[in-house]
């Protein structure tokens, strides 16, 4: 089903949001014409030359009937899903029998001729006699449409009518035209409500399960039509007495499933109107949030709120929101305007029908364009002083009840209590601008006298924290330091060992430095300490730290990190030293460097004997040529020296 949309093809009870079914103008009242028109042009195109049977007559008259009665048993779409609105109703059962029974022209007149009686006669709605006769053109031809071109496929697939024997091909036939029913009456909706779909619903037009529940009601409509044909009298009126006891059971369950999800939406809108309540420091926030609480739990087409000026003796309309368009800030006098009345008197009003009611309050009424047709208004009290009023309109009558009234009079005694808490904050935070200022003049003076100690401070502060940061990092490569990684490793350890994850470390040497040195100059070994350590940190991960350990040594640590890819970082970093354009310095340049890796191997070891595991692996890889790496062997002695 559309989620815009009543029961079965288009027939409910519900008053659903559809501002375009209430124009008289426009392309939905063409559509509905063409529709009947259609239907009509067709009807009569393929009437018989010869006058059925009585008995064929008794039985259309039946079918159409009884499509009316199982109209009038609508249920929630709701019930049956969350984001579905509108009703689903037992008339496609009828529907799909008399195609099987009469055939599809038949079938249309029976289909036709139910959504016209139902429409124009049974339709408890009240609505203006032109916007009736629209929809009755809609219903009817969209019906007798539906059913005369589901009926034509299933003739063209050669489906017998009546249906008498049932057979797996016979299934294959009605099982087609069980979709085609349905696609026809989908898509004979859709193009009727389309151009007044908002975005969201035109992306999500259909609720899934309402439709696999019309497709298993239609699917029982088989049973009724081997019913019809094969049953006797007593039995098939048997059987259409347990189909109604099953519509009525149905709607039933369905309306007290959709009678506590509405308790439940209402109780969380009272949770929701409590928390913004003790939350409450904005007046115009907190009408904003009881306007769309209120607006959702009890749909309107006008809603208006005032605040009371105690000063102007005015009711201050705060918020006048009618069909979609927000109206300018006003006033009224206490007594002027219906809203200003429900305040002076203390008096909720609750207004049915204005053509109808004799309450005083309804010469009252100030209209900016049409004049409501039903109303509540329920003035805001807080300890029997006014503090405004609400109010929710509608233009059709009857739009309300009497659980709404009771329901917006709690409402008010929670916004009541808000809006004086608010007027209360905007008195206290007006005090305490006032105080502010007067604090502001006198202490100008001592804010100029206290500038210059802030300066110094700052200046303080600014040069500790340089003497901290010179602290923890090299000055010559501008990585971090020894103490720094006295520091980092520790702690590091510590949290492995906490959370049970691997850690890693690299000692890394740079091959022959010392040639460097005695060859180029400490001013080159400077530069080559230097570069080395901006590709480390160019190359590592964000997680990972490096630090100079002394002289041309450097510790890798890698958090979270198992031997094996901190092995292949560090193969990384040594093709990519070796590569690097050393002779860019020097001539004649080459820098490798080797690598001694050692991982966490239990919780009890110790910081020295993870840096000595590095540090004998540093040996190996030097031992064995340089410019590798090597792995600190498990099965080595813990010695708490570092050479």
């Amino acid at each position: 089903m559309f989620l815009k949309r009543i029961p079965s093809l288009i027939t409910t009870t519900v008053k659903y949001r559809d501002p375009g079914a209430k124009r008289l103008i426009g392309i939905r009242p063409l559509i509905a014409f063409v529709y009947l028109t259609i239907a009509a042009t067709t009807l009569a195109l393929s009437a018989p030359a010869t006058v059925p049977s009585l008995p064929m007559l008794g039985g259309l008259l039946f079918f159409a009937l009884w499509m009316v009665l199982l109209l009038v048993l609508p249920v929630p779409a709701r019930a049956l899903s969350s984001g579905g609105q509108g009703y689903t109703s037992f008339d496609r059962l009828a529907m799909v029998a008399s195609i099987l029974v009469f055939g599809a022209v038949p079938a249309a007149w029976v289909a036709g001729s139910a959504a016209l009686v139902w429409t124009l006669i049974a339709d408890p709605r009240r609505e203006p006699l032109l916007q009736r006769l629209m929809r009755t053109a809609a219903n009817a031809g969209m019906f007798a449409l539906a059913a005369l071109i589901a009926g034509q496929v299933y003739s063209w697939l050669g489906g017998l009518s009546p249906l008498e024997a049932f057979g797996f091909v016979d299934l294959g036939r009605v099982l087609i035209l069980l979709l085609v029913l349905q696609t026809v009456n989908e898509l004979l909706f859709l193009l009727m409500v389309w151009p007044s779909l908002n975005k969201r619903e035109r992306r999500h037009p259909f609720s899934w399960l309402s439709i696999l529940t019309e497709m298993a009601i239609s699917l029982t409509g088989i049973i009724t039509a081997l019913a019809y044909t094969r049953m006797p009298l007593l039995g098939f009126a048997l059987y259409v007495t347990f189909i109604m006891v099953v519509a009525i059971l149905f709607k039933w369950v369905a309306e007290v499933a959709e009678a506590r999800r509405l308790r439940a939406e209402e109780f969380a809108a009272v949770n929701r109107i409590n928390q913004a309540v003790s939350a409450a420091i904005d007046l115009d926030e907190l009408i904003e949030t009881v306007f769309h609480e209120v607006h959702d739990l009890v749909h309107s087409a006008a809603f208006l709120l005032g605040v009371y000026d105690k000063d102007t003796n005015q009711l201050d309309i705060r918020l006048n929101y009618d069909e979609g368009i927000r109206h300018s800030r006003s006033k009224r006098d206490l007594g002027q305007g219906i809203l200003a009345w429900s305040l002076q008197h203390r008096e909720a009003i609750f207004i049915p029908d204005v053509r109808k009611s004799q309450h005083p309050a309804i010469k009252q009424i100030i209209t900016h364009g049409r004049e409501p047709v039903s109303a509540i208004v329920v003035p805001i009290i807080y300890k029997n002083e006014p503090v405004g009023a609400l109010s929710v309109q509608d233009y059709v009558p009857d739009a309300f009840t009497q659980h709404q009234l009771r329901l917006l009079q709690g409402f008010a005694l929670q916004i009541a209590v808000a809006i004086t808490n608010t007027r209360l904050f905007d008195e206290l935070k007006r005090q305490q601008l006032l105080l502010e200022a007067r604090v502001d003049d006198r202490t100008s003076e001592l804010q100029k006298m206290t500038e210059s100690l802030a300066e110094a401070i700052e200046q303080k502060q600014e040069l500790l924290n340089q003497l901290e940061r010179e602290n923890r990092r090299d000055t010559l490569t501008t990585i971090a330091n020894r103490r720094h990684l006295d520091e980092f490793l520790p702690r590091e350890m510590e949290r492995a060992r906490r959370y049970g994850h691997p850690l890693t470390i690299a000692m890394l040497d740079i091959d022959h430095f010392k040639a460097v040195n005695d060859n180029l100059g400490h001013a080159m070994g400077d530069r080559v300490l230097y570069t080395l350590a901006n590709i480390l940190v160019r190359e590592l991960r964000t997680t990972d730290f490096a630090a100079r350990y002394g002289g041309e040594e450097f510790i890798i640590v890698f958090p979270e990190t198992v031997v094996k890819d901190a092995i292949s970082a560090c193969d990384k970093l040594r093709t990519l030293i070796a590569l690097h354009p050393w002779p860019r310095l020097a001539e004649n340049l080459n820098v490798t460097v080797s690598f001694g890796v050692a991982s966490m191997a239990h919780p009890d070891q110790t910081t020295a004997q993870l840096l000595a595991g590095a540090d004998r692996a540093l040996y190996q890889a030097k031992s064995s040529g340089r410019n590798r790496v090597c792995e600190a062997r498990l099965d080595e002695p813990n010695t708490e020296s570092v050479t």
